[in-house]
Protein backbone atom coordinates (compact mmCIF):
# COMPACT_ATOMS: atom_id res chain seq x y z
CA UNK A 1 0.00 0.00 0.00
CA UNK A 2 1.09 3.21 -0.78
CA UNK A 3 0.85 5.37 2.70
CA UNK A 4 2.38 8.65 1.42
CA UNK A 5 0.08 8.96 -1.16
CA UNK A 6 -3.18 7.43 0.89
CA UNK A 7 -2.28 10.48 3.93
CA UNK A 8 -1.78 12.79 0.47
CA UNK A 9 -5.57 12.51 -0.37
CA UNK A 10 -6.75 12.36 3.41
CA UNK A 11 -4.75 15.96 4.31
CA UNK A 12 -5.97 17.48 0.41
CA UNK A 13 -9.65 16.07 1.53
CA UNK A 14 -9.44 17.30 5.32
CA UNK A 15 -8.15 20.95 3.58
CA UNK A 16 -10.72 20.90 0.96
CA UNK A 17 -13.71 20.42 3.43
CA UNK A 18 -12.17 23.28 5.22
CA UNK A 19 -12.80 25.30 2.38
CA UNK A 20 -16.26 23.96 1.65
CA UNK A 21 -15.09 22.09 -1.11
CA UNK A 22 -17.19 19.33 -0.71
CA UNK A 23 -17.00 17.96 -3.83
CA UNK A 24 -13.66 17.54 -4.15
CA UNK A 25 -13.07 16.44 -0.81
CA UNK A 26 -15.08 13.81 -1.40
CA UNK A 27 -12.93 12.81 -4.45
CA UNK A 28 -10.05 12.71 -2.31
CA UNK A 29 -11.23 10.49 0.50
CA UNK A 30 -13.00 8.22 -2.41
CA UNK A 31 -9.05 8.10 -3.58
CA UNK A 32 -7.50 7.14 -0.27
CA UNK A 33 -10.37 4.22 -0.16
CA UNK A 34 -9.64 3.18 -3.46
CA UNK A 35 -5.83 2.95 -1.35
CA UNK A 36 -6.91 1.67 1.86
CA UNK A 37 -10.42 -0.34 1.82
CA UNK A 38 -10.16 -0.97 5.50
CA UNK A 39 -9.62 2.54 7.20
CA UNK A 40 -12.03 3.55 9.17
CA UNK A 41 -10.67 7.94 9.17
CA UNK A 42 -11.39 7.88 5.43
CA UNK A 43 -15.14 6.48 5.65
CA UNK A 44 -15.54 8.86 8.60
CA UNK A 45 -14.02 11.76 6.28
CA UNK A 46 -16.46 10.59 2.90
CA UNK A 47 -19.22 10.15 5.54
CA UNK A 48 -19.01 13.73 6.61
CA UNK A 49 -18.29 15.19 3.09
CA UNK A 50 -21.48 13.37 1.82
CA UNK A 51 -23.56 14.67 4.82
CA UNK A 52 -22.27 19.02 3.65
CA UNK A 53 -23.49 17.75 -0.08
CA UNK A 54 -26.66 16.56 1.40
CA UNK A 55 -26.17 13.48 -0.10
CA UNK A 56 -27.58 11.20 3.00
CA UNK A 57 -27.57 7.40 1.48
CA UNK A 58 -24.17 7.80 0.61
CA UNK A 59 -22.90 9.08 3.83
CA UNK A 60 -25.05 6.17 5.68
CA UNK A 61 -23.03 3.80 3.40
CA UNK A 62 -20.21 5.31 4.21
CA UNK A 63 -20.43 5.64 7.88
CA UNK A 64 -22.11 2.30 8.03
CA UNK A 65 -18.31 0.87 6.11
CA UNK A 66 -16.76 3.00 9.37
CA UNK A 67 -18.29 0.58 11.34
CA UNK A 68 -17.67 -2.71 9.86
CA UNK A 69 -13.92 -1.41 10.13
CA UNK A 70 -14.40 -0.58 13.84
CA UNK A 71 -17.56 -2.47 14.78
CA UNK A 72 -18.01 -0.27 18.04
CA UNK A 73 -17.11 2.75 17.14
CA UNK A 74 -19.28 5.43 19.36
CA UNK A 75 -18.57 7.84 16.61
CA UNK A 76 -19.87 6.09 13.72
CA UNK A 77 -23.05 5.39 15.23
CA UNK A 78 -23.45 8.71 16.65
CA UNK A 79 -22.55 9.84 12.88
CA UNK A 80 -25.09 7.27 11.86
CA UNK A 81 -27.81 9.00 14.03
CA UNK A 82 -27.26 12.11 12.81
CA UNK A 83 -27.51 11.29 9.02
CA UNK A 84 -31.23 9.49 10.11
CA UNK A 85 -32.30 13.00 11.98
CA UNK A 86 -31.36 14.73 9.16
CA UNK A 87 -33.46 12.33 6.66
CA UNK A 88 -36.33 13.05 9.95
CA UNK A 89 -36.22 9.41 10.44
CA UNK A 90 -36.50 10.09 14.36
CA UNK A 91 -37.31 6.88 15.46
CA UNK A 92 -33.94 5.19 13.90
CA UNK A 93 -32.36 8.37 14.90
CA UNK A 94 -32.81 7.40 18.59
CA UNK A 95 -31.83 4.05 18.03
CA UNK A 96 -28.57 5.28 16.89
CA UNK A 97 -27.86 7.56 19.55
CA UNK A 98 -28.39 4.86 22.56
CA UNK A 99 -25.84 2.37 20.74
CA UNK A 100 -23.34 5.47 20.92
CA UNK A 101 -23.89 6.04 24.06
CA UNK A 102 -23.46 2.69 24.92
CA UNK A 103 -20.53 2.50 23.02
CA UNK A 104 -18.46 5.17 24.82
CA UNK A 105 -20.34 8.46 22.98
CA UNK A 106 -21.18 9.75 26.15
CA UNK A 107 -20.64 13.73 24.82
CA UNK A 108 -22.72 16.66 25.52
CA UNK A 109 -24.19 17.27 21.87
CA UNK A 110 -25.50 13.29 21.98
CA UNK A 111 -27.39 14.29 24.73
CA UNK A 112 -28.42 17.52 23.46
CA UNK A 113 -29.82 16.39 20.44
CA UNK A 114 -31.73 13.94 22.72
CA UNK A 115 -33.10 16.64 24.48
CA UNK A 116 -34.27 18.05 21.70
CA UNK A 117 -36.00 15.43 20.03
CA UNK A 118 -37.76 14.58 23.24
CA UNK A 119 -38.50 18.44 23.75
CA UNK A 120 -40.12 18.62 20.33
CA UNK A 121 -42.51 15.05 21.38
CA UNK A 122 -43.54 16.67 24.09
CA UNK A 123 -41.62 13.96 26.17
CA UNK A 124 -40.50 16.33 29.43
CA UNK A 125 -38.87 13.82 31.44
CA UNK A 126 -36.94 12.47 28.93
CA UNK A 127 -35.75 15.97 27.83
CA UNK A 128 -35.00 16.93 31.16
CA UNK A 129 -33.27 13.55 31.72
CA UNK A 130 -30.85 14.21 28.48
CA UNK A 131 -30.35 17.90 29.11
CA UNK A 132 -28.79 17.10 32.46
CA UNK A 133 -26.58 14.58 31.23
CA UNK A 134 -25.69 16.95 28.66
CA UNK A 135 -25.15 19.84 31.19
CA UNK A 136 -23.04 16.69 33.78
CA UNK A 137 -20.40 16.43 30.54
CA UNK A 138 -20.46 20.25 29.33
CA UNK A 139 -20.98 22.33 33.22
CA UNK A 140 -19.48 25.26 31.76
CA UNK A 141 -22.19 25.45 28.67
CA UNK A 142 -24.54 27.92 29.41
CA UNK A 143 -26.93 26.94 26.64
CA UNK A 144 -27.27 23.70 27.63
CA UNK A 145 -28.53 25.57 30.83
CA UNK A 146 -30.50 27.69 29.10
CA UNK A 147 -32.23 24.60 27.07
CA UNK A 148 -32.92 23.30 30.46
CA UNK A 149 -34.67 26.11 32.13
CA UNK A 150 -36.50 26.64 28.61
CA UNK A 151 -37.77 23.27 28.91
CA UNK A 152 -38.81 23.69 32.08
CA UNK A 153 -41.05 26.89 31.28
CA UNK A 154 -42.85 25.03 28.40
CA UNK A 155 -43.89 22.82 31.48
CA UNK A 156 -45.02 26.22 33.47
CA UNK A 157 -42.29 24.90 35.84
CA UNK A 158 -41.22 28.26 36.59
CA UNK A 159 -39.70 28.01 40.30
CA UNK A 160 -37.66 25.05 38.57
CA UNK A 161 -36.95 27.38 35.58
CA UNK A 162 -35.45 29.78 38.07
CA UNK A 163 -33.64 27.94 40.18
CA UNK A 164 -31.63 26.07 37.09
CA UNK A 165 -30.91 30.21 36.38
CA UNK A 166 -29.31 30.37 40.12
CA UNK A 167 -27.25 27.17 39.59
CA UNK A 168 -25.91 28.88 35.77
CA UNK A 169 -24.95 32.13 37.64
CA UNK A 170 -23.52 30.47 40.38
CA UNK A 171 -21.32 28.52 37.36
CA UNK A 172 -21.54 31.29 34.79
CA UNK A 173 -21.79 34.42 37.09
CA UNK A 174 -20.90 36.51 33.88
CA UNK A 175 -23.63 34.74 31.69
CA UNK A 176 -25.74 38.11 30.79
CA UNK A 177 -28.85 35.60 29.48
CA UNK A 178 -29.47 34.16 32.68
CA UNK A 179 -30.25 37.60 34.28
CA UNK A 180 -32.54 38.21 31.23
CA UNK A 181 -34.49 35.19 31.08
CA UNK A 182 -35.14 35.24 35.13
CA UNK A 183 -36.31 38.87 34.10
CA UNK A 184 -38.69 37.59 31.23
CA UNK A 185 -40.29 34.80 33.49
CA UNK A 186 -40.83 37.29 36.80
CA UNK A 187 -42.40 39.31 34.15
CA UNK A 188 -44.20 36.48 32.52
CA UNK A 189 -45.73 35.62 36.15
CA UNK A 190 -46.84 38.96 37.19
CA UNK A 191 -44.01 39.36 40.05
CA UNK A 192 -43.13 42.77 37.69
CA UNK A 193 -41.12 44.33 41.21
CA UNK A 194 -38.54 40.68 41.14
CA UNK A 195 -38.37 41.28 37.30
CA UNK A 196 -37.11 45.01 37.32
CA UNK A 197 -34.29 44.00 40.59
CA UNK A 198 -33.12 41.25 38.08
CA UNK A 199 -33.04 43.59 35.46
CA UNK A 200 -31.30 46.13 36.82
CA UNK A 201 -28.79 43.67 38.45
CA UNK A 202 -28.03 42.87 34.91
CA UNK A 203 -27.79 46.39 33.41
CA UNK A 204 -25.62 47.22 36.13
CA UNK A 205 -23.23 44.71 35.35
CA UNK A 206 -23.82 44.42 31.97
CA UNK A 207 -24.12 48.14 31.03
CA UNK A 208 -23.66 47.96 27.67
CA UNK A 209 -25.71 44.99 26.95
CA UNK A 210 -29.00 46.04 24.91
CA UNK A 211 -30.89 43.00 25.09
CA UNK A 212 -30.78 43.38 28.76
CA UNK A 213 -31.42 47.28 28.48
CA UNK A 214 -34.72 46.04 26.86
CA UNK A 215 -35.87 43.92 29.07
CA UNK A 216 -35.80 46.62 31.81
CA UNK A 217 -37.75 48.29 29.34
CA UNK A 218 -40.06 46.13 28.81
CA UNK A 219 -40.40 45.59 32.49
CA UNK A 220 -40.71 49.50 33.28
CA UNK A 221 -43.59 49.84 30.53
CA UNK A 222 -45.29 46.79 31.58
CA UNK A 223 -45.13 48.54 35.47
CA UNK A 224 -46.74 51.74 33.76
CA UNK A 225 -43.57 53.28 34.91
CA UNK A 226 -43.88 55.38 31.81
CA UNK A 227 -41.45 58.33 33.11
CA UNK A 228 -38.53 55.75 33.60
CA UNK A 229 -39.43 53.57 30.45
CA UNK A 230 -38.67 57.16 28.51
CA UNK A 231 -36.11 58.09 30.38
CA UNK A 232 -34.53 54.73 29.82
CA UNK A 233 -35.63 55.08 25.92
CA UNK A 234 -33.48 58.33 25.95
CA UNK A 235 -30.08 56.62 27.59
CA UNK A 236 -30.45 53.62 25.05
CA UNK A 237 -30.30 56.20 22.68
CA UNK A 238 -27.61 58.24 23.49
CA UNK A 239 -25.94 54.76 24.27
CA UNK A 240 -26.31 53.37 21.04
CA UNK A 241 -28.28 50.33 22.09
CA UNK A 242 -31.56 51.45 20.99
CA UNK A 243 -30.66 50.68 17.37
CA UNK A 244 -29.37 47.42 18.04
CA UNK A 245 -32.86 46.07 19.39
CA UNK A 246 -34.75 48.65 17.47
CA UNK A 247 -38.11 46.55 16.76
CA UNK A 248 -38.80 45.96 20.23
CA UNK A 249 -37.69 49.44 21.69
CA UNK A 250 -39.98 51.26 19.08
CA UNK A 251 -42.35 48.99 20.13
CA UNK A 252 -42.12 50.28 23.80
CA UNK A 253 -41.66 53.46 22.90
CA UNK A 254 -44.85 53.49 20.72
CA UNK A 255 -46.97 52.27 23.91
CA UNK A 256 -45.61 55.24 26.07
CA UNK A 257 -46.90 57.97 23.06
CA UNK A 258 -50.34 55.74 22.85
CA UNK A 259 -50.67 56.07 26.57
CA UNK A 260 -50.72 59.83 26.08
CA UNK A 261 -53.07 59.58 23.07
CA UNK A 262 -50.76 60.92 21.45
CA UNK A 263 -51.52 58.98 17.85
CA UNK A 264 -49.27 60.98 15.28
CA UNK A 265 -46.13 60.68 17.07
CA UNK A 266 -46.66 57.30 17.85
CA UNK A 267 -47.08 56.69 13.59
CA UNK A 268 -44.11 58.52 13.07
CA UNK A 269 -41.79 56.58 15.16
CA UNK A 270 -42.98 53.32 14.06
CA UNK A 271 -43.02 54.44 10.46
CA UNK A 272 -39.43 55.31 10.71
CA UNK A 273 -38.49 52.18 12.19
CA UNK A 274 -40.47 50.27 9.26
CA UNK A 275 -38.29 52.47 6.93
CA UNK A 276 -35.20 51.70 9.24
CA UNK A 277 -35.68 47.86 9.21
CA UNK A 278 -37.06 47.80 5.70
CA UNK A 279 -40.43 46.59 5.87
CA UNK A 280 -41.44 44.64 9.00
CA UNK A 281 -44.76 42.75 9.02
CA UNK A 282 -44.56 43.10 13.15
CA UNK A 283 -44.21 47.13 12.84
CA UNK A 284 -47.24 47.93 9.88
CA UNK A 285 -49.53 45.41 11.81
CA UNK A 286 -49.49 48.34 14.42
CA UNK A 287 -49.56 50.48 12.22
CA UNK A 288 -52.97 49.24 10.55
CA UNK A 289 -53.85 48.46 13.84
CA UNK A 290 -53.65 52.39 14.64
CA UNK A 291 -55.07 54.25 11.83
CA UNK A 292 -57.67 51.69 12.18
CA UNK A 293 -58.48 52.41 15.76
CA UNK A 294 -58.62 55.63 14.46
CA UNK A 295 -61.41 55.40 12.19
CA UNK A 296 -58.58 56.28 9.28
CA UNK A 297 -60.61 54.33 7.08
CA UNK A 298 -58.26 55.34 3.60
CA UNK A 299 -55.15 54.29 5.63
CA UNK A 300 -56.51 51.70 6.94
CA UNK A 301 -56.96 49.92 3.21
CA UNK A 302 -53.37 51.87 2.32
CA UNK A 303 -51.76 49.68 5.01
CA UNK A 304 -53.39 46.49 4.68
CA UNK A 305 -52.86 45.98 0.99
CA UNK A 306 -48.84 46.95 2.23
CA UNK A 307 -49.14 43.80 5.27
CA UNK A 308 -50.93 41.78 2.64
CA UNK A 309 -47.84 42.31 0.06
CA UNK A 310 -45.61 41.38 2.64
CA UNK A 311 -46.85 37.75 2.90
CA UNK A 312 -46.67 38.05 6.31
CA UNK A 313 -48.08 34.63 7.49
CA UNK A 314 -51.77 33.75 7.93
CA UNK A 315 -52.56 35.80 11.33
CA UNK A 316 -51.28 39.04 9.79
CA UNK A 317 -53.03 38.50 6.74
CA UNK A 318 -56.09 37.30 7.65
CA UNK A 319 -56.01 40.49 10.40
CA UNK A 320 -54.94 42.58 6.83
CA UNK A 321 -57.91 41.36 4.77
CA UNK A 322 -61.04 42.14 7.27
CA UNK A 323 -59.24 45.41 8.09
CA UNK A 324 -59.71 46.13 4.49
CA UNK A 325 -62.69 45.10 3.93
CA UNK A 326 -64.30 46.20 7.14
CA UNK A 327 -62.81 49.81 6.34
CA UNK A 328 -64.82 49.20 2.89
CA UNK A 329 -67.93 48.62 5.08
CA UNK A 330 -67.27 51.61 7.19
CA UNK A 331 -66.73 54.20 4.26
CA UNK A 332 -70.36 53.55 2.87
CA UNK A 333 -68.91 51.03 -0.39
CA UNK A 334 -71.41 47.99 0.76
CA UNK A 335 -70.91 46.16 -2.83
CA UNK A 336 -67.24 45.81 -2.64
CA UNK A 337 -67.42 45.15 1.07
CA UNK A 338 -69.53 42.62 0.92
CA UNK A 339 -67.27 41.29 -2.04
CA UNK A 340 -64.11 41.07 0.37
CA UNK A 341 -66.07 39.74 3.12
CA UNK A 342 -67.39 36.94 0.98
CA UNK A 343 -63.82 36.35 -0.35
CA UNK A 344 -62.48 36.47 3.15
CA UNK A 345 -64.78 33.75 4.02
CA UNK A 346 -63.75 31.10 1.71
CA UNK A 347 -60.08 31.48 2.01
CA UNK A 348 -60.50 31.32 5.85
CA UNK A 349 -62.29 28.15 5.33
CA UNK A 350 -59.65 26.80 3.52
CA UNK A 351 -57.10 28.28 6.32
CA UNK A 352 -58.85 26.57 9.14
CA UNK A 353 -59.27 23.15 7.30
CA UNK A 354 -55.27 23.33 6.77
CA UNK A 355 -55.08 24.25 10.11
CA UNK A 356 -57.77 24.00 12.70
CA UNK A 357 -56.27 25.06 15.64
CA UNK A 358 -56.36 28.41 13.55
CA UNK A 359 -58.25 30.15 16.16
CA UNK A 360 -58.51 33.82 14.50
CA UNK A 361 -59.92 32.14 11.44
CA UNK A 362 -62.44 30.91 12.78
CA UNK A 363 -63.15 34.97 14.23
CA UNK A 364 -62.32 36.12 11.58
CA UNK A 365 -64.95 34.50 9.63
CA UNK A 366 -67.74 34.47 12.10
CA UNK A 367 -67.52 38.43 12.13
CA UNK A 368 -67.58 38.66 8.39
CA UNK A 369 -70.70 35.94 8.13
CA UNK A 370 -72.42 38.58 10.41
CA UNK A 371 -71.53 41.90 8.60
CA UNK A 372 -72.69 39.55 5.39
CA UNK A 373 -76.06 38.96 7.40
CA UNK A 374 -75.59 34.88 7.31
CA UNK A 375 -76.21 34.99 10.82
CA UNK A 376 -76.76 30.74 10.86
CA UNK A 377 -73.17 30.37 10.13
CA UNK A 378 -71.94 32.88 12.41
CA UNK A 379 -73.83 30.95 15.07
CA UNK A 380 -72.53 28.06 13.98
CA UNK A 381 -68.56 29.49 14.50
CA UNK A 382 -69.73 30.75 17.61
CA UNK A 383 -70.50 26.93 18.53
CA UNK A 384 -67.01 26.13 17.68
CA UNK A 385 -65.14 28.66 18.93
CA UNK A 386 -67.31 27.52 22.61
CA UNK A 387 -66.17 24.17 21.97
CA UNK A 388 -62.50 24.79 21.13
CA UNK A 389 -62.06 27.62 24.73
CA UNK A 390 -65.35 26.77 26.95
CA UNK A 391 -63.67 28.64 29.48
CA UNK A 392 -63.24 31.57 27.74
CA UNK A 393 -65.89 34.29 27.24
CA UNK A 394 -65.75 34.80 23.48
CA UNK A 395 -67.88 32.65 22.00
CA UNK A 396 -70.72 34.29 24.25
CA UNK A 397 -69.47 37.64 23.64
CA UNK A 398 -70.04 37.00 20.13
CA UNK A 399 -73.36 35.31 19.92
CA UNK A 400 -74.55 38.74 22.09
CA UNK A 401 -73.23 40.86 18.99
CA UNK A 402 -74.86 38.62 16.75
CA UNK A 403 -78.26 38.47 18.16
CA UNK A 404 -77.59 42.05 19.18
CA UNK A 405 -77.22 42.96 14.83
CA UNK A 406 -80.60 40.48 14.52
CA UNK A 407 -82.98 42.59 17.06
CA UNK A 408 -83.31 39.72 19.69
CA UNK A 409 -82.48 41.67 22.67
CA UNK A 410 -83.48 38.59 24.82
CA UNK A 411 -80.87 36.23 23.41
CA UNK A 412 -78.40 39.05 23.36
CA UNK A 413 -78.74 39.77 26.94
CA UNK A 414 -78.78 35.93 28.11
CA UNK A 415 -75.28 35.51 26.05
CA UNK A 416 -74.05 38.79 28.06
CA UNK A 417 -74.49 37.57 30.81
CA UNK A 418 -73.18 34.31 29.98
CA UNK A 419 -69.77 36.37 28.90
CA UNK A 420 -69.41 38.38 31.70
CA UNK A 421 -69.94 35.45 33.91
CA UNK A 422 -66.65 34.23 32.78
CA UNK A 423 -64.68 37.37 32.40
CA UNK A 424 -66.91 40.33 34.69
CA UNK A 425 -63.99 42.89 33.18
CA UNK A 426 -64.89 42.02 29.24
CA UNK A 427 -66.27 45.76 28.18
CA UNK A 428 -70.00 44.52 26.33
Amino acid sequence: MDRERFNDHISQGIALMTEQKYESAKREFEAAIQIDVKSYDAYIHLGNACANLGQFDDALAAFKNALVVESNSGEALYSIANIHLLKDERLKAVEYYNKAEEAGFKKAELYQILAGIFFDANDVAQALRNISRAIAAEPFDGELRLFKARIYLADNKYDEALDTLDEMQKVLPDAFEAYDLRAQIYSGIGKYEEALNVSELGCHRFPEDANLALTKLKVLVEMSKDQEAADLIEKMKNGGQFDKVMKEAVIQESILFLRKQDTETTLSILQKANTALGGDADIVYLIMDIYGKSENYEKTMETANLLIGMNPGEYYESTARYFHAHSLDKMGKDAEAKAEYRKLTSLLRKATINNPSFYEGYIYRLLSHTRLGEFDKALELADYVENLYPDRADAHAFRYFIYKEQGDSAKAEESKNAALKINPDMSL
